[in-house]
């Protein structure tokens, strides 16, 4: 199992030096990073600061770096890294090219440097990172909170909780929350030494699966948005023959991130973002790392047509941790096996049909094909068959294996599956 530790940073160098203890570690440093290092022993080190640390220097006149005007933002990027680097070699006495440094967007009015943009930015910036960082294998990921500032512990928090309840679909993921107890303020430096600040553990918990419940505000991406409904409402179908090609989502987030970055302007000390990273970059980044997770054991998709057993292995790798939606997939596979087959083997009457409708062999679908025409019934009642609606559902009998496949995916499909997630979202759920 994978160990991830992920560390949201302010400004380090208005931090002072403290002795931090994390179970049997003991450190003095200026930071938990040194004692969480040596005692959890993490695969992997994400550090995430703000570009607001662009020309930082403190009263001590720390790091030796010369302020200066950017006429970029790839400067202002470098400039943040190369403090922060000081930081970590210099005054922790660390390896630096053990950490992966996340530089995310800031915003406020400082002595050093002015940003103006959206605050969100930071969230969905820090989510696309994360959904690359992340490993797509079982994992303990550790959040230190100790050092964060402002919007970033609880927004950081917040991108690190939903992409690991993506990889607890397919993956075993703890989440393991630290913060330590407070740097004492006007105490005397004698007394200060005395004291070591214990790392708590304030959180502590395994991830359950929680779906993507948000859909891209662009109708040109509805096959990405159908996707999304199958992992959250239990459609295996659907998830088999729409699931996005990674390529094609990582696309469409660099077509972003470049239009992003041309929009900041920059100008001494003054940054500009004139255009923000929106919840559809957000959506994105989730279904890019979703994707990664499931290309572990999905790597042959989508499909036109898709089998029953394949299907039954959806439904037990995908859904079964899943206590409602789980146990409503397998009964539905379940009785489509049990009406389909004997003994193991298709029904005669499949055999040589070609492709028909479930409808014309299974009558009690409980819809008749005169209530077609009402949409919202064939919607529920395609939430209710986990997607197998026997009016749209096709199946065919060839050489002893039964094959199923949906009769129009644009037509129907696709807005039956993103009204099921909409229904949803109405519900509160």
């Amino acid at each position: 199992m994978k160990k991830v530790l992920v560390v949201p940073w302010g400004n380090p160098f208005g931090w002072n030096e403290a002795t931090y203890v994390y179970g049997s570690v003991e450190k003095r440093s200026f930071s938990t990073l040194p004692v969480l290092r040596e005692a959890i022993k993490p695969d992997k080190i994400i550090v995430v600061v703000l570009d607001t640390l662009a020309n930082i220097v403190s009263r001590a006149g720390e790091p030796p770096i010369s302020q200066c005007d950017f006429s970029s933002y790839d400067e202002i990027r470098e400039d943040v890294k190369e403090r922060v680097r000081y930081f970590v070699e210099e005054k922790l006495e660390e390896k630096f090219d053990g950490i992966e440094l996340v530089i995310a967007a800031g915003v406020g009015v400082f002595g050093n440097i002015r940003v103006e943009g959206d605050m969100l930015d930071y969230y969905h910036y820090t989510t696309y990172e994360l959904a690359k960082r992340l490993p797509d294998e079982d994992m303990t990921v550790y959040l230190d909170l100790t050092h964060g500032i402002n919007f970033m512990p609880v927004l950081t928090y917040r991108a690190l909780s939903s992409l690991l309840g993506l990889a607890s679909y397919l993956k075993d993921v703890q989440f393991k929350v630290l913060n330590s107890e407070p740097y004492p303020l006007g105490v005397p430096q004698e007394e200060i030494r005395k004291l070591r600040l214990n790392v708590r553990v304030v959180e502590d918990r395994e991830v359950k699966p929680k779906p993507i419940l948000s859909l891209l505000e662009d109708e040109n991406f509805n096959r990405w948005n159908a996707f999304i409904s199958s992992v959250a409402n239990g459609f295996p179908l659907v998830f088999a023959t729409l699931c996005p090609k990674m390529v094609e989502i990582e696309k469409e987030i660099e077509s972003r991130l470049k239009s992003f970055y041309r929009d900041i302007t920059v100008d001494g000390r003054s940054v500009i973002r004139s255009s923000t990273l929106d919840s559809n970059f957000k959506t994105l980044s989730k279904l890019y790392y979703l994707l990664r997770v499931l290309n572990t054991e999905f790597r042959n998709l989508p499909k036109k047509e898709v089998t029953l057993n394949e299907l039954k292995t959806i439904s037990e790798t995908l859904f079964n941790k899943l206590p409602r939606i789980g146990v409503i997939v397998e009964e539905q596979i379940k009785d489509l096996e049990n009406r389909l087959t004997t003994s193991g083997k298709p029904k005669s009457s499949l055999r040589g049909k070609g492709w028909k409708p479930l409808a014309e062999y299974l009558s009690s679908s409980g819809i008749s094909s005169s209530d077609t025409t009402d949409e919202n019934k064939v919607v529920r009642n395609f939430i209710a068959h986990s997607g197998f609606e026997y009016n749209v559902t096709m199946v065919e009998e060839n050489f002893g294996t039964i094959t199923f496949k949906y009769k129009s995916k644009d037509e129907q499909v696709i807005p039956y599956s993103i009204k099921s997630l909409q229904f949803r979202l109405k519900r509160g759920d």
